[in-house]
Formats: structure tokens, sequence, C-alpha cells
């Protein structure tokens, strides 16, 4: 939810005097995690939200009935003249002025505003900055309903993982295997047996499929997983409702009772890259220092990269994780691959934690959650494999 106290508050230690999002056909996500509502109105839509006083929402009058059920103050507009007297009214003496932009395109999840409309903010003489952590601390920030709904989440989820695993050992038990795609539909059989909702599908991944971060089984060529394979799951669920926050897993398990060395080597190496990146952002807690995310991503990619593996690390280290529609929320991602991640790792934000190195022969990816508690510091919500399970 929304938290204007804490914009304001943000504002003014950032020295930002107002803070425009700026929508056209439901192109800003940030505009509509903050009023709270999904909608795709046909004109030109624009909230501001002032250093001190209440927010104001500039609408066209065909688009009027989108709102209805918004009850922040309305100004309505009819023609593209009209529009931008109110919306400099509204900016008043405002210098500096936040929007859904990132300077040279770095974080694309930040910049949902178009060009031209930061070009003429400029030729009005306001200086543009990024609403990006702004965003963070006022519409992406757990509140105590989202940490409970994670928290709880996070123990079903666990338990389906230990009884996904305990399917498949045993299968191998009885000189029987399992397929991908059976295993994956019994994930997806739990979720509803626990009143559970996801987005996509579970990923459930063995021996030189797990090497291929977007596989996914399917009921014809699904491999099957027996004595001696390598299992691969991550699979992510909730209860339903947009306050509430997904748990988010991945972890390994071999079918054998030797695990061969290379993937022993290879699972320890992820294991120590997801740790190292733990560690920088509970020694910067610790320190008082505030990390960015792109910073977070280089230290668990450098630990893979000095052990060879550079190019077999095919994304981010981590994602960002919160109330809302989506799996992968609008915060921070801890990234310096896909995007240059500048946004910072703020109090009551979460996020993944998720190395992983893709071999021909296999892959391994581990997965943890973490949420950035505003006293404790950084958090683990998930369940934190030190050793790949034994599936034999």
């Amino acid at each position: 939810m929304f938290q204007l106290a804490e914009a304001q508050r943000f504002m003014a230690a950032e020295g930002i005097d107002a803070w425009l999002l700026h929508d056209y056909r439901g192109s800003n996500l940030f505009l509509w995690q903050v009023l709270g509502v999904s909608r795709a109105p046909t004109r030109r839509a624009m909230l501001v939200v002032p250093l001190v006083g209440a927010p104001v929402l500039l609408i066209h009058t065909v688009d009027q009935f989108f709102f209805h059920d918004v009850t922040i103050e309305k100004r309505i507009y009819r023609g593209w003249e009209e529009m931008r007297v109110l919306l400099r009214g509204l900016l008043g003496n405002a210098r500096r002025i936040a929007a859904e932009y990132s300077e040279d395109g770095a974080v694309p999840n930040a910049a949902f505003v178009d060009a031209g409309t930061i070009e003429l903010l400029r030729s009005w003489g306001y200086a543009v900055v990024t609403s990006a952590d702004l965003f963070q601390v006022s519409a992406a920030a757990w509140d105590d309903h989202a940490i409970a709904s994670h928290k709880e989440a996070c123990a079903l989820v666990a338990g389906i993982k230990d009884a996904a695993f305990d399917r498949v050992r045993s299968a191998v038990r009885a000189g029987r295997s399992i397929s991908e795609y059976a295993l994956q539909r019994f994930i997806v059989s739990e979720f509803e047996r626990l009143g559970l909702e996801t987005e996509g599908q579970p990923v459930v991944q063995a021996n030189a499929h797990s090497g291929i971060v977007s596989y996914e089984p399917k009921p014809e060529g699904s491999a099957p997983i027996g004595a001696g394979d390598w299992l691969l799951i991550d699979f992510w669920a909730r209860r339903p409702g947009e306050r509430n926050v997904y748990a988010d897993i991945a972890w390994g398990g071999y079918a054998g009772p030797a695990v061969p060395q290379r993937l022993q080597e290879v699972f320890d190496l992820v294991r120590r890259a997801r740790d190292a990146a733990l560690d920088a952002i509970r020694t910067a807690w610790e320190r008082g220092e505030t990390l960015m995310g792109y910073e977070v991503d280089d230290i668990a990619r450098g630990i893979i990269a000095a052990a060879g593996y550079r190019d077999a690390f095919h994304h981010r280290t981590g994602h960002s994780m919160g109330p809302g529609k989506r799996l992968h929320a609008l915060g921070v991602n801890l990234d310096n691959l896909e995007t240059h991640d500048t946004r910072r790792i703020l109090p009551r934000t979460g996020f993944s934690i998720e190395p992983g190195v893709y071999l021909p022969e296999f892959g391994v990816r581990l997965e943890i959650n973490v949420f950035l508690h505003p006293e404790d510091g950084p958090t683990v919500t998930t369940p934190i494999q030190q050793q790949i399970v034994d599936l034999s």
C-alpha cells in the first residue's frame, strides 16, 4: 500500500520537490501500484505528489469513469493545452521533480515515462531525477501484512519442496523413475490443495535440462528422474491477494550414494556465491552503509567468474520481491548483467539471491529470499540449502 508520509519524508531527505507519475494507456506500472488499482485509460493520466500536502490526479474528461473509485482529488482536462496549464500549476514552484525515468536507460523497470515528456519538463526548467528509490520506500515496502503473508508462504513452499523430493526418493527406492512433467503436476496439485496461487509453472529439470535456464517440461518428451540423476526444482507461490508476497525457492538433489565430483564442485561454488552476496548485504547493514543492486551482483558474479564460469552464469543474481501482482516485483534487482541496477537496497524491501552455473551436462541454481528488516537487518526467510539433497 502507498505510504504518502514515507514518500514525502524521502522527498525531503533527497531534495525532491514533487513526484510526477505520468501514464499513457496503462503504461506506468508505478502509478497503478501507488493507486492500488489496475486500469488502462485511453488518455494521459498524471498523479502529482507534492513535497507537502495531498496528491492530485490529472485526468481527461473522457476517462473519468476509469477513476470513479479512486478517492484522490482530481483535476479534469479536455485539450492538451489545458492539460499543460493544469500540470504546471500543480507542479508550482518545484525545481527538482522525480519521475519514472532512468538515466541512460540503465533500469528499464523504473523507466515508464516517454522521452518527450521528460524533454517537456526540462524545457519548463525542472530538473528531472529518477523516482526508483522513492517508489521503493513508499509503494514497494513490506508492511506487517506483507511480512506475515510471506512467512506463511515460505513455510508452505518449503513443505511442498520436501514432499516433491520425497516423491522422487520413493520412486528411486522402488526401482522406478518419475517424469519431470509428473513431478511438476504434483507440485501444482499441492498448490491447489493448499489454496495457493502461482505465476507461470514450476521449474522441474533433470540432468542436462537443468543447464537450460528456460527449459519447461511438457507432457511429451519429459525426461525421467531416476537413480543417478540430478534434479533442480524452482517454484514460487503465495496466498491469493495483491497485498501478499510470494515465497520463491530453488533447490537441487541427486539420486545416488556418491555425488559426481564436478557436480559437487559447482554446487559448492554456487553456494559460496550466494552466501557471499548475503554476507555483503549484512556487512553493509552493520556498518550503516547502503549497497546498490549492481554491487551485490558483482560480488556473486565475481566469485563464479574467478572459478572459470563467468560465461555460464546467464542471469542476474536476484530479483525484487514484494506485494503486488508479480513474482518479480518493481523494486531493486541484484543485477549488473541484464541491467545496471543503481537502486539502493533499502529497509522494508525484499529480494531473492539466486546465482547459478549452467553447463551442457547440468545446471545449479540455489535460491533464498531475503527481507531487509528495519531493525534486525537482512533476514533470510526461506530454508537455506547447504548440501545436495540425497534422493537415493
